[in-house]
């Protein structure tokens, strides 16, 4: 990306979640809401420069790309000290 000269940037993401149910049913669950990315520019550049900052500030954010791409989890247990397995159906 070129250089460019920028007078000021400011740039907000706001992150929603949720979580509901419950903890002694076993009913518990949280997830994401989405996501709304906010930038603002002071700038003599070329709009499509700008754009070009904000497309890249977004594909460059882990955050961002956690939660909107196939993440692979892992889930490790122990009790005691000990390795425990986990079963599906385990709730």
């Amino acid at each position: 990306m070129p250089k460019m000269n920028v007078k000021s940037i400011r740039f907000e993401q706001v992150t929603r979640f949720f979580r509901e149910g419950s903890m002694v049913m076993g009913t518990m669950r949280a997830g994401g809401l989405g996501v709304e990315s906010r930038g603002e520019f002071e700038s003599d550049q070329p709009e499509e420069n700008i754009r070009k900052v904000m497309r890249v500030g977004e594909q460059s954010c882990c955050a961002l790309g956690s939660l909107t791409g196939v993440v692979p989890t892992e889930t490790h247990l122990t009790l005691n000290g000990e390795p425990l397995e986990i079963r599906k159906g385990d709730n």
